[in-house]
């Protein structure tokens, strides 16, 4: 049952993408790292399910568990199919229902599950990251018959937190099982403010490590006592924060390093140096790096500084370093070469909502970057609802920005928003289907002439 509904257009309130959106707000599906969150996921999955059996999907639950020390907890994830006319091409959806904790719950206007429709928005937690888009593709389905595709379905419960048993799990099953997609859309938020205003064609990866400093604890009246580790990570961040990186181009920002978080000492303890000291970094990197070349990076980078650091007075502390990476779970780039798929969906925004889009790379780490792997021919696009919530009624909201954003307190997505989406990935896919088949008939015109011989 939907929540009440204040201030909703007719169109608002009756369309099917609202209520189906709004169900699945309500379930409070935070990834389900321990046992306590289980029950919500798998409610939240079989309602999904339940929703996608009424409009004749084939249906495998798959889930996964194991396969790291860490995050070896159980996932449930589905795989949905349908067949439209010769199905001549496969076009594969991949989203999550999972979402993130919604933090102080005091600070949100209604509980962050109530669904609540007001004002042109829906409120709730994993509205806009991104319930609203799986909710808009399976709404758009019955539209998609007067196609010729196969059109799929991924969804995980596992893309918030490690993303082991998600949609990487799913893809080697497809691969598995005869199943092989030519193109994928990834239903993550892909513009800011306004809906449509960028197809993501890739993302940067992300590497996270810490720099360790160890340091001899004492009185810090007495030199002779202690050896401050603090210095030695103060010196090491600024040599880190020195380089910059020119890797970027029109689609994709340039790599970026950045201390996240810094942990030593006592703040009630003012005459303790501590003895040990360290940084949290992320970097955010192009296609250009990998994270083996990037750990090399930092490495090389503390052990040979640059000369105004060799001069410094802390120099010699840095032999008190070393560095951990975690190449291992790190999120690799990926991008895609604009091609049928990206053209589909760029046509697409300029006839439901007459906006030119931009083929973009920024943003965070999403499930796309695990394609490639399985699938290095199939084209990528990403498209969803706009990161910060956005506009509902022509004006921004007095509090934008601050609240309403994908993973801020009160986030929200605009109904018209998840309405146009819904038009958006109807009109991409019928688009995506008829450029399709113009491609062909070129290319077979193209291979026909080749064989003719005078």
């Amino acid at each position: 049952m939907l929540p009440e509904k204040k201030n909703l257009s007719a169109d608002e309130a009756l369309d099917p993408v609202v209520s189906l959106s709004a169900e699945l707000v309500a379930v409070p599906s935070v990834t389900a790292i321990d046992e306590k969150d289980y029950p919500a996921s798998v409610t939240c999955l079989d309602l999904f399910i339940s929703a996608a059996k009424a409009m004749g999907a084939e249906v495998h639950r798959l889930s996964f568990s194991g396969d790291h020390p860490k995050w070896g907890y159980p996932v449930d994830n589905v795989y949905l199919e349908w067949r439209f006319g010769d199905a001549a091409r496969h076009l594969c959806y991949i989203g999550h229902l999972d979402v993130v904790p919604p933090g102080d719950e005091s600070l949100w206007s209604s509980s962050p599950f109530s669904a609540r429709l007001t004002d042109g928005y829906i409120y709730g937690r994993g509205i806009t990251d991104m319930k609203g888009s799986v909710a808009a593709f399976l709404s758009a389905i019955p539209a998609m018959k007067e196609s010729n595709l196969c059109v799929s379905m991924i969804v995980t419960m596992d893309e918030e937190w490690a993303a082991v048993n998600g949609t990487k799990k799913v893809l080697a099953w497809t691969v598995d099982n005869g199943k092989k997609p030519d193109a994928f859309i990834v239903g993550e938020p892909s513009s800011q403010d306004i809906l449509g205003t960028h197809v993501k064609i890739g993302r940067r990866g992300s590497l996270v490590g810490r720099v360790v400093v160890k340091g001899t604890q004492g009185h810090a009246a007495y030199k002779d006592l202690f050896e401050n580790p603090n210095r030695a990570l103060t010196l090491a961040a600024a040599i880190l924060n020195s380089r910059s990186f020119n890797d970027g181009d029109e689609n994709f920002p340039n790599t970026n390093f950045e201390c996240v978080a810094m942990k030593s000492g006592d703040f009630n303890a003012s005459a303790v140096i501590p003895g040990s000291a360290e940084m949290l970094w992320n970097i955010r990197f192009t296609p250009d790096h990998t994270p083996d070349s990037l750990e090399k990076w930092i490495n090389d980078s503390l052990r040979n500084p640059p000369d105004w650091a060799r001069t410094h007075p802390d120099f010699e502390l840095l032999k008190n370093i070393f560095v951990v990476s975690n190449t291992a779970t790190a999120s690799v780039p990926y991008r895609s070469k604009p091609a049928v798929l990206a053209e589909s969906a760029r046509q697409a925004i300029k006839r439901v909502l007459n906006i030119d889009a931009k083929f973009d790379g920024s943003g965070g780490t999403t499930d796309g970057r695990f394609v490639q792997q399985f699938f290095p021919e199939a084209e990528i696009i990403e498209l969803g609802l706009p990161e910060r919530g956005g506009i509902a009624n022509g004006s921004k909201p007095a509090d934008y920005l601050t609240k309403g954003g994908m993973h801020q307190v009160d986030e929200r997505a605009s109904i018209q928003d998840l309405i146009n989406l819904k038009k958006l990935f109807h009109q991409t896919v019928i688009n995506y289907d008829r450029l399709g088949n113009r491609n062909e008939k070129a290319a077979a015109v193209r291979t026909a002439g080749k064989n003719i011989h005078p």
